[in-house]
């Protein structure tokens, strides 16, 4: 039986164009591509269409693109073919997968929050890897009508105190412009972190 978020999930990339043709890469990632190291092996988790993975394969990185929706990765699929790039597909529930130790150069996790997962990264990214996060922070004008759920979001400062025994090399809270038919262009708390896995 399907997992029900792909579900959900699969009909929004089959029926919405909204999520189909979203092409941009994450500025968090763009901004600090300096930090890469050469011909690494990044790991883009509940990637969607991986409009950041299909970025960084175009530059030269191996990607390895992880979804729960089978739909999203099929339009990706579709992109890599095209194009020859190199980035591997597989559909699995992420709320906590199983990954190689010390297998990644770069791990990449935008707008997915399942917190067992941090633990599965410690392991997974090798010693001197880097952990690109970035998803929404609960604030004063949190409720549950118009956020969903709050399991799905970070308390204010969580992300920076899970990693402090790494070196963090760029952290903020800040705000951005929501544009979901749901949240009607109201600002929504985010956290952004980019750390280093201590050698």
């Amino acid at each position: 039986m399907p997992h029900p978020d792909a579900l959900i999930w699969d009909d929004r990339y089959s029926n919405d164009v909204r999520w189909r043709d979203l092409n941009s890469p994450r500025a968090l990632l763009v901004s600090h591509l300096d930090l890469l190291p050469r011909n690494g092996l990044i790991l883009d988790v509940a990637c969607g269409t991986t409009p950041t993975g299909l970025h960084l394969a175009r530059r030269g990185w191996r990607v390895i693109a992880l979804d729960v929706s089978n739909a999203a990765l099929r339009i990706a699929h579709s992109k890599v073919r095209e194009e020859g790039l190199p980035v591997s597909f597989a559909v699995m529930d992420l709320t906590n997968p199983r990954l190689m130790p010390e297998r990644f150069d770069v791990i990449l996790n935008f707008y997915y929050l399942s917190r067992p997962l941090w633990e599965t990264y410690r392991k997974a990214l090798k010693p001197g890897g880097l952990l690109f996060f970035e998803t929404f922070v609960r604030d004063d004008s949190f409720s549950v009508e118009m956020d969903g759920n709050p399991l799905y979001y970070l308390e204010p400062d969580e992300l920076r105190s899970t990693f402090r025994d790494w070196q963090i090399i760029y952290y903020e809270e800040t705000h951005r412009i929501s544009h979901s038919m749901k949240q009607q262009n109201k600002p929504r708390r985010i956290a952004q972190l980019v750390a280093r896995k201590p050698e």
